[in-house]
């Protein structure tokens, strides 16, 4: 008995454990990874990576030596004419003095045989004119186009998980707001009913609070709804495993108030590791390599080979060096040149407008997520001018200078400029989001987050 008790001892304490495990809020820095396991998006990026450089390395002895074993079994039955002029001719010059009958003049035979043979092969190339490295080049610069491709899809991933976790910080500030404002104005909508029998206010000012009152519950339940749609799309990407944590988000919506480095630095950083610059280099390699592949089809190529046969315990064998130069095959070589040269020219044409497009990019985005800083400390302006507001208000109320109007009309602005504020907030964290994504720095959202100086919860 008491072995039993002490497994359900255990059994109970392992359930607590996990349940407060999987209570534990989660941060942007573990939401950020989690997403990235679970995307299916850079599973299949994975995958490609894997692939190419499988064939990479499929490919690396390419040019090298190659050596094959042959095999063959046979049988022939063949006819075969044996012409006799010449014998006829000899037979009758001859004058022997005993008369020969005469041959005819060709005789068939018959040839049949059957049996087996084996060899030995070996090739060894001893210049291909560039095509082995042209070859080689082209597979690497594809292995290095997928590694770029699964950046910028990483990128993705992690910009539409930042807009969902605070996403749904902003759906629930606003929900607070919101419902805050729905029982102020239902406490001050039960005042002016007893005000109205009262006969201290006239039956429009109850009717005008009633409305408020009805456009209250319609935005605490919208903001309601929209916080259930946002913690979906979030528990969508980090996993049901999470459980309550998409309603326990460790991380709050930030605004660092502080100056942000110069414009210059960050139009360095963007036009050093920009993703999409990967991807322009990789073509750019893929390019070259197909250019030296085709120029070799004009070179001369040599290969030294060998065949071993032994037959009937007798080995016979052949070595020797072939060289293959062609010299024409119909094909326009300047037209080949000039198309090589336009692909290099091509690759060069999209790296220049990539970078005069990531300068546009980076500016943009340095200049939103100002303004979304700016905007942001304008409306704490704004909310602690509301919440003063209300606080008179309801204080000339008591004092019977404000009617009950005055009142809710205070209350739904400070709800008003309160959700704004979470929306500026919210601004800010999407425009950071692509600033950094901008310059290839998105991994470090999670520590910009942590020393913001404004922690908006």
């Amino acid at each position: 008995m008491d072995a039993a008790l002490r497994r359900l001892a255990v059994v109970g304490c392992l359930i607590c454990f996990l349940g407060a495990a999987a209570a534990e809020p989660l941060d942007v820095a573990q939401a950020l990874a989690l997403a990235s396991q679970r995307s299916g998006k850079l599973g299949g990026a994975a995958a490609a990576v894997k692939q190419s450089q499988d064939q990479v390395l499929a490919n690396d002895g390419l040019g090298g030596p190659v050596v094959f074993a042959s095999a063959s079994a046979y049988s022939f039955d063949r006819i075969q004419g044996i012409d006799l002029g010449s014998v006829n001719s000899f037979v009758g010059g001859a004058h022997l003095p005993i008369p020969l009958p005469t041959l005819p003049g060709s005789v068939d035979v018959r040839l049949r045989k059957s049996g087996v043979g084996a060899g030995l092969n070996a090739v060894l190339p001893l210049y291909t004119g560039g095509r082995v490295d042209g070859l080689k080049g082209v597979l690497g610069g594809r292995a290095a186009e997928a590694v770029a491709s699964e950046v910028q899809d990483r990128d993705e991933v992690q910009t539409t998980l930042l807009q969902r976790y605070f996403g749904v910080q902003v759906a629930a500030s606003v929900a607070k707001v919101r419902e805050a404002a729905k029982l102020g104005v239902g406490e001050h909508l039960a005042s002016a009913r007893r005000m109205e029998e009262a006969g201290l206010i006239a039956r429009v000012e109850r009717l005008q609070a009633d409305a408020a009152h009805e456009a209250a519950v319609r935005d605490a339940s919208k903001a309601q709804h929209d916080l259930a749609l946002a913690q979906r799309a979030l528990a969508a990407m980090v996993g049901d495993t999470a459980g309550g944590a998409t309603q326990a988000l460790a991380t709050p919506l930030f605004v660092d108030t502080r100056p942000l480095e110069p414009l210059a630095v960050f139009l360095a950083r963007g036009d050093a590791a920009h993703p999409s610059l990967a991807v322009v280099d990789a073509k750019r390699q893929q390019t070259l390599a197909l250019n030296k592949v085709e120029d070799s089809v004009h070179l001369p190529s040599a290969v030294a080979f060998g065949r071993a046969d032994p037959q009937d315990g007798k080995a016979n064998w052949i070595v020797g060096v072939a060289v293959v130069w062609v010299l024409y095959d119909g094909i326009d070589r300047s037209a080949v040149l000039s198309s090589g040269h336009a692909a290099e020219r091509r690759v060069d044409e999209i790296e220049r407008q990539a970078r005069q497009d990531i300068s546009l990019l980076v500016e943009r985005c340095y200049r939103n997520l100002d303004q979304a800083r700016v905007r942001f400390m304008s409306l704490r302006a704004d909310d602690a001018l509301a919440q003063e507001v209300l606080r008179l208000r309801r204080k000339g109320l008591a004092e019977g200078l404000n009617t009950t109007l005055d009142v809710i009309d205070a209350q739904l602005n400070l709800a008003k400029v309160q959700a704004e504020q979470a929306g500026a907030a919210f601004e800010y964290s999407q425009a950071l989001a692509a600033l950094l994504g901008s310059t290839g720095e998105l991994a470090q959202f999670p520590q910009w987050a942590a020393r913001a100086d404004i922690q908006h919860r």
